[in-house]
C-alpha cells in the first residue's frame, strides 16, 4: 500500500495563510441571526491551521459567555492521555480500515442556534483524524479556542450540500462563507461548489504540496468561467518567512494567434472580391461573413491555452508547498 505524501504546515506558514485572508474579527454585542463571519477549512489534518484561524476570528467572540469550553477535567484527560503511533506495540487496536463517514458522520450543523458572530468550520475526511484534531484543540491553554471552531467529518461538497439545503438557500443567492482554505489534493474537484458558496470578495486559498495541483485548479477556472481572479502563488519552504512568487497563468500560443489572424484576412479579401465581381447582391452575404468572422472568439478553448508555470525569482527552496489564492469577483 503506497502511503499517502502529505505536507506539513509550519507555524511561519500558517501564519502566512491566515494574513492572506485578512481577517479582521472585533467583538460585538449583537447576538441576533447567524454568524456575520464563517470560514471554512477543508482539510483539518492535526488542527494546527485551524487553531491560527480560530485565534485570528476569537475576538469576535469575546463578549460571549465561553459556555462550549470543555470542562476542567475533560482537558487535564486530554493533556494526560498518551500519544499512540499507529502500529505501535501497545497502541490502540485498529479497525483496518478508515472509517466510513456517510455512515458516521456528525451532527448537521444548525446555523440559526448559534449567537456566535465568528465561526471556523473544519471538515475532514477522516472522523478519526477530525476527533484527534478537536482533543488537541481542547488541550491546547485550556480550550481557548475551542468554542470559535466546530467540526465535521466528511465530503466537501455532500456538506455544502447539506448547509444550502438547511439554511433555505436558493440557487441564486446561496453564498454563506466569508473564506474557504482547501488543505486537501483534491481542491480541483471542489473548486465550483466552493466558489458558489463564497461571498464577493471573499478568498479561496488552495495549500497544495505540488505545483500541478495548483495548476489544475487554474483550468478548471479557466475552463468553468467561475468568477475567481488568481492573486497570487506562492512556494512555501523552511527557509522562506514570505513566501516565493510563482508565475501560473493561462496564454494563447503566438503561433495560434498568427493562424487566427491569417484567417480573418483572408476572409476579409473574400468578401472584398466577392463584392468587386457582384456589386451588391452578394456585398450583404460578405459582409454578414466579415462580421460572423469577427465576432468569433480567438482561441477561447482551454483545449489550445498553453500554462506558464515559472518561479519569479531563481532560487531553490526545499520542503514546503505551494499556495494559490483567489479572490471572488463579480463580472
Amino acid at each position: 500500500m503506497t502511503p499517502r505524501i502529505v505536507t506539513p504546515i509550519y507555524p511561519v506558514d500558517a501564519n502566512l495563510i491566515v494574513s492572506l485572508l485578512d481577517i479582521h474579527a472585533s467583538p460585538s454585542p449583537s447576538t441576533h441571526g447567524p454568524p456575520s463571519l464563517e470560514i471554512l477549512e477543508a482539510g483539518t489534518g492535526h488542527g494546527g491551521l485551524t487553531l491560527y484561524l480560530a485565534k485570528a476570528v476569537h475576538a469576535a467572540n469575546a463578549l460571549r459567555p465561553n459556555t462550549n469550553n470543555p470542562s476542567s477535567k475533560a482537558v487535564e484527560d486530554c493533556q494526560s492521555a498518551p500519544l499512540f503511533k499507529i502500529g505501535a506495540p501497545g497502541s490502540p487496536r485498529s479497525s483496518g480500515r478508515e472509517d466510513d463517514l456517510n455512515s458516521r458522520s456528525k451532527p448537521s450543523y444548525e446555523h440559526s442556534s448559534d449567537d456566535r458572530q465568528a465561526v471556523i468550520h473544519t471538515l475532514d475526511v477522516s472522523l478519526k483524524h477530525s476527533k484527534h484534531a478537536e482533543q488537541i484543540v481542547k488541550g491546547f491553554r485550556q480550550g481557548l479556542y475551542f468554542n470559535d471552531i466546530v467540526f465535521h467529518a466528511g465530503d466537501i461538497s455532500g456538506w455544502i450540500d447539506e448547509q444550502v439545503s438547511n439554511r433555505g438557500l436558493g440557487p441564486d443567492a446561496k453564498a454563506f462563507l466569508s473564506h474557504i482554505v482547501l488543505d486537501m489534493p483534491s481542491s480541483f474537484h471542489h473548486v465550483e461548489k466552493a466558489a458558489s458558496v463564497l461571498h464577493t470578495n471573499g478568498n479561496l486559498v488552495a495549500f497544495n504540496p505540488s505545483i500541478t495541483q495548483i495548476i489544475s485548479i487554474v483550468k478548471i477556472v479557466k475552463q468553468l468561467n467561475l468568477p475567481l481572479v488568481l492573486d497570487s502563488v506562492l512556494e512555501l519552504g523552511l527557509n522562506v518567512s514570505g513566501g516565493k512568487d510563482w508565475d501560473v497563468r493561462t496564454v494563447t500560443p503566438r503561433a495560434l494567434t498568427r493562424k487566427a489572424k491569417d484567417t480573418i484576412r483572408e476572409d476579409d479579401a473574400s468578401g472584398d472580391a466577392d463584392k468587386d465581381l457582384n456589386d451588391g447582391a452578394v456585398a450583404d452575404s460578405a459582409g454578414a461573413s466579415t462580421a460572423e468572422g469577427d465576432n468569433q472568439p480567438i482561441h477561447d478553448q482551454v483545449s489550445e491555452m498553453e500554462i506558464v508555470c515559472r518561479p519569479k525569482v531563481g532560487y531553490r527552496v526545499a520542503g514546503g508547498g505551494f499556495l494559490g489564492v483567489w479572490k471572488k469577483m463579480k463580472y
